[in-house]
């Protein structure tokens, strides 16, 4: 009989299934099912079903007021949904969380605004991370592994040339490399980006699309959350649309980034959809 992997039995089930010297599957990083998410009276999220799995690299695609911030909101727990029969939400295989426990687990850049107060260094900015701040708490024990594990962060993203700079006076592009060398200083099984390309030029999201590349290719999983396609690095397989609250389509991107497709979810003519550019979506 096969296990529905909520009960008592059906856990032990699961277990009795792994064989010796097996290792038992990862939780799936995000488990939703029926959650719905009421915000200044308005139903934001609407019965939200979705599986994502721990080092998948996958895109949630959607227009401005989709629901996407709020997704996010639920993930970081700044939000909970509503309590309700048959809804239920699980991250990294628990329902139950301590906030910096599983903040620890997760590397989450977000797209709110935020810049770096005068006199933080880009080195420190990106050793924070470890105590889940923006900014080194004053007399942070700050070790020689950290420091080394926070260069080879700014390594990967293209940026450790900048330690000693002043975070405030770097561009907007450096920042954002910053601020993701930030969320991976302490080695997430999942990066989830928020907007990654939104207000940058086009040379630095053409840096950042390739720096992106090589952390798909080697690093952990990926999960990018945005309106805009030009995000959607080839190394994404998986692409989910969401508008009005709901997920309305899920598969591969062979499959849904097609200028049919994207014109539907953001409600534009086929023709509207073909003036603005945004067919560019390969390297």
């Amino acid at each position: 009989m096969p296990s529905c992997g909520s009960c008592v039995n059906c856990s032990r089930q699961a277990a009795v299934d792994v064989k010796p010297g097996e290792k038992a599957a990862p939780a799936p990083l995000l488990e939703m099912r029926n959650v719905s998410v009421v915000r200044g009276g308005r139903r934001v999220l609407r019965g939200l079903s979705l599986k994502l799995e721990q080092g998948e690299t996958a895109a949630i695609l959607g227009p401005n007021g989709a629901g996407k911030s709020t997704l996010l909101q639920l993930l970081t727990r700044d939000l909970y949904p509503l309590a309700r029969r048959g809804a239920r939400l699980r991250l990294l295989g628990r329902e139950q969380w301590d906030i910096w426990a599983l903040r620890a687990q997760l590397g989450i850049v977000l797209q709110d605004g935020w810049s770096p107060p005068p006199g933080l260094t880009a080195m420190e900015l990106v050793l924070a991370g470890f105590f889940g701040s923006r900014v080194l708490p004053v007399a942070a024990p700050v070790s020689p592994g950290m420091r080394r594990q926070a260069r080879e962060a700014m390594r990967q993203l293209g940026v450790a040339h900048l330690c000693r700079r002043s975070a405030a006076t770097l561009s907007a592009g450096e920042l954002r490399r910053l601020l993701i060398a930030r969320a991976l200083v302490h080695g997430p099984a999942t990066l989830l980006l928020d907007e990654p390309g939104a207000s940058l030029d086009p040379l630095a999201r053409s840096q950042l699309r390739r720096h992106l590349r090589r952390l798909a290719r080697s690093g952990p999983g990926l999960i990018v959350v945005t309106h805009q396609v030009e995000d959607l690095i080839p190394e994404i397989r998986r692409v989910l649309f969401l508008r009005g609250g709901r997920i309305i389509a899920d598969g591969p991107r062979q499959r849904l980034l097609t200028p049919r497709s994207l014109a539907g979810l953001f409600g534009v003519s086929l023709r509207e959809w073909s003036l603005t550019g945004w067919r560019k979506i390969s390297p």
